[in-house]
């Protein structure tokens, strides 16, 4: 018997949730980079950071609002998805790779969370025009951003174990783009490796890697489950 229904097992729901997380992660790049004007160091800038045109200071905001829409929390119902339908054949691994992406999503969101509820306070604060002012507002904004830096490049191990196990077993298991996911995995690892020992270059390329693919990956999984009905779905 083939179960074949649409929500009841999850895989509409998730096939919209992964095409929906691609269109704002992608987003979230582009107001980021739009805030910026590309050069994302700027944040580790305070001085220069706070006294941006209204406009950039709101794109940036937006920015971390779509950071935990597109790159965070639609992986809670697509690890999720993918957890209950690999692991009857995968067994264990699928637990840890389950743990996993909720650590990612909770550091993910906590990075982009503490950045865009104290942004605009510290703007404020920073506008005031007197030197005190102005100081402690850019001391509080550069170890927010560190923190927040902080954050996400732990991303890497638990993020890179969930590619890679997950990935592995989606392509074992004879669904498409389990490669990429592993490639995409082993990316957000060597991002955490080169970020540790200083090798800043590297790890930007390989930040910039990972942040166009995975929404890619999310993507072309999502119409692949609203275009194959068998995707995914347990054969009794």
């Amino acid at each position: 018997m083939q179960n074949t229904s649409n929500f009841s097992d999850g895989r509409q729901l998730t096939a919209w949730a992964a095409i929906i997380a691609a269109i704002l992660a992608w987003a979230c790049a582009g107001f980021y980079a739009a805030a910026t004007g590309g050069d994302f160091g700027m944040v580790l800038r305070p001085a220069e950071f706070l006294a941006l045109p209204t406009t950039a200071i709101d794109q940036f905001w937006l920015a971390m609002i779509l950071d935990c829409l597109g790159f965070y929390l639609p992986f809670l119902i697509i690890g999720a998805y993918f957890w209950a339908r690999l692991r009857p054949e995968h067994g264990v691994p699928m637990d840890m790779a389950l743990l996993c992406i909720v650590v990612y999503v909770i550091l993910g969101t906590a990075g982009a969370g503490i950045q865009f509820s104290t942004l605009h306070p510290l703007v404020v604060a920073h506008a005031l025009g007197d030197s005190m002012s102005q100081t402690a507002s850019e001391k509080a904004w550069l170890a927010i951003s560190h923190a927040a830096q902080g954050l996400w490049k732990l991303e890497g191990p638990v993020m890179g174990l969930w590619g890679v196990l997950v990935g592995r077993a989606i392509h074992r298991s004879g669904m498409p783009f389990g490669r990429l996911l592993m490639f995409i995995g082993l990316c957000y690892a060597t991002a955490f490796v080169t970020s540790v020992l200083g090798l800043t270059a590297v790890f930007e390329l390989v930040q910039l890697i990972f942040i166009l693919l995975l929404p890619l990956w999310a993507l072309l999984t999502g119409i692949h489950l609203l275009r194959n009905p068998s995707f995914g779905v347990t054969h009794e």
